[in-house]
C-alpha cells in the first residue's frame, strides 16, 4: 500500500530553550491529550525560531478537549510596522528526554500549501539532557501541506549543521488530513523504523558510516508542532500565502510511549 523514495528537503533550526525534567523518562505512559498534563508537557510561548519558520510560538495556539489536542496556525489581526501579515502557531514539548522505545500518536494534519504538521524527537546544543552530548539529533514525521497524500520521514545524527539528512517520502494511498491515522517511530540501538496504522513503512539499520541517533550520547525530547514555511522553500512544502488571513488546525490524540521495545 505504501510507497516511498528519497527527497532532499530543508535544514531546520530550533530555538535555544531548556526546561526542567521530571524523573519519568524510563517509564511507559499513555496520554489521550485531552488535557494539558503540565508534569509532562511544556507549551512553547513567546519566542520564534526565525528562518525558515514564518510564525512565532504562542501557547494559546495549543488547546485540549475531550477529542484530543489541537494546534492552530493563525494570522494576527493587524499588520506589522512594515504592513506585513504576521502569524503564530503552537508547539508541544516534553519536559523530559527519552531514549529507545516506541513512540506512537494519532494525527490529522493540515492540508494547506506551505504548512508543515509534525511529530518528532529532538535534541540540540541548547536543548539537551544534562548528560547529553549537545549535538543535534532528530527523528521526524512531517506532513507537507501541499500534498497530504504523503508523509516525510527523516533523521539527523550528531549534525549541528543539518548537512546529512535522510528524507524519505511515503505515499499513503489516502489523504491524511481527512481522518486520524496512527503514526509511530521505533527507535532502537540497531535500527529506526516508522509505522503507519501498525504497518512498517520504512526501516533504516544502524551502520558505522551513517549511524542513527544513539541514546547513550543523546536522549531526546518528544515534540509536535505546526509551522508556516518561508516562501523561499516553496519547492519543498508548497507556497504559503502570506497575503491572506489564515486559520488552520491540526489535531493529535492518543500518544503512547513504550520504552526499550519496537512498535511491532
Amino acid at each position: 500500500m505504501f510507497k516511498h523514495f528519497s527527497l532532499c528537503a530543508v535544514c531546520m533550526a530550533f530555538a535555544d530553550v531548556t526546561f526542567s525534567a521530571p524523573p519519568s523518562a524510563d517509564l511507559a505512559f499513555n496520554d489521550q491529550l485531552n488535557r494539558h498534563d503540565v508534569s509532562r508537557w511544556q507549551l512553547a510561548d513567546g519566542w520564534q525560531n526565525g528562518y525558515p519558520f514564518l510564525n512565532r510560538w504562542e501557547s494559546k495556539a495549543v488547546t485540549f478537549s475531550s477529542t484530543g489536542m489541537s494546534i492552530e496556525l493563525v494570522s494576527d489581526p493587524l499588520l506589522d510596522e512594515q504592513e506585513q501579515r504576521t502569524f503564530y502557531s503552537g508547539e508541544l514539548r516534553s519536559h523530559d528526554f527519552y531514549a529507545y522505545g516506541c513512540y506512537e500518536i494519532d494525527i490529522k494534519p493540515i492540508n494547506a500549501p506551505g504548512v508543515v504538521t509534525s511529530f518528532f524527537l529532538f535534541s540540540g546544543p541548547y536543548d539537551k539532557p544534562i548528560d547529553g552530548s549537545g549535538r543535534h539529533n532528530e527523528i521526524d514525521i512531517e506532513f507537507l501541506g501541499s500534498n497530504t497524500n504523503m508523509v516525510q520521514m527523516n533523521f539527523w545524527t550528531d549534525d549541528d549543521y543539518y548537512s546529512n539528512s535522510h528524507e524519505t517520502l511515503i505515499f499513503l494511498g489516502f489523504d491524511a488530513s481527512q481522518n486520524f491515522h496512527r503514526y509511530g517511530i521505533s527507535w532502537t540501538k540497531k535500527y529506526l523504523e516508522w509505522f503507519i496504522d501498525g504497518q512498517s513503512v520504512l526501516k533504516v539499520r544502524n551502520n558505522r558510516y551513517d549511524p542513527i541517533p544513539n541514546a547513550r550520547h543523546s536522549r531526546m525530547r518528544i515534540m509536535a508542532n505546526v509551522w508556516a514555511v518561508d516562501t523561499q522553500l516553496s519547492n519543498w512544502a508548497g507556497l504559503f500565502d502570506t497575503g491572506k488571513e489564515s486559520h488552520y488546525l491540526a489535531r493529535y490524540r492518543n500518544f503512547s510511549f513504550k520504552p526499550n521495545r519496537g512498535c511491532d
